[in-house]
Order: C-alpha cells, then structure tokens, then sequence
C-alpha cells in the first residue's frame, strides 16, 4: 500500500475520532458557562456549554414547581455537580427555592418520531 493512501485514511478518521463525546464521566462545572433546563416532574436537564464535551445530564431534585422557573442554577463545592449539590429556581417576580440534588444520570433525548 503507497503512503499517501495511508495519510489519506487517516485523514478520512480524523473527524469521526474528533468527534465522537470523550468517555467517562459527565461533568458539569457550574463555574463555567453551562445550560440547566426544565424536563418533567422534579427533573432539569444540564449540559456544559463551553469545551469539547457538552453530553446531557438529568439531574432529579428536590425543587417544587421548576414548570414555573424562569431561571435554574446549578451550585457545587467541588469541580462537578452532583447529588446533595444545590440548584437555585427562581421566577421573575422574586420567588426563589433553594433545593438538592437527588439523582444525577446520562441523558439521552428521545428519539424524533
């Protein structure tokens, strides 16, 4: 096989292997910027929104009426969120809740139909 047919494949992996989230953990510092959205329930969905890996994850919660939540933050001792850390939800005429962390988990979307 002639080299440049090597360098040619390789180049072709490239984006593939580039692409592809890095394995291991999930993590979320709530120090840089991040997204935290409502999903069902009692549930929010977190992503990094900077750096290379911006996998979900469903963080369950403690929180009371995040449908209403105009804003959720995240808040962590340590680099990563995860239980017993705090989420803040507050609605734009001034209620605010401070609850935990019960359960964090991958999130994968639903498939579209």
């Amino acid at each position: 096989m002639r080299p440049s047919c090597i360098v040619l494949a390789a180049l072709l992996a490239a984006p593939a292997a580039l692409a592809a989230p890095p394995p291991g953990k999930i993590c979320i510092d709530p120090r840089r910027s991040y997204q935290a959205l409502y999903l069902e329930g009692h549930d929010i969905v977190a992503r990094q929104t900077i750096g290379r890996d911006h996998r979900q994850l469903r963080l369950s919660t403690t929180c009371i009426g995040l449908r209403s939540a105009d804003m959720i933050r995240l808040s962590s001792d340590f680099n990563c969120v995860g239980m017993g850390d705090d989420v803040i939800a507050g609605t734009i005429d001034g209620h605010r809740q401070t609850c935990r962390i019960s359960h964090a988990e991958p999130y994968t979307p639903p498939a579209a139909p």
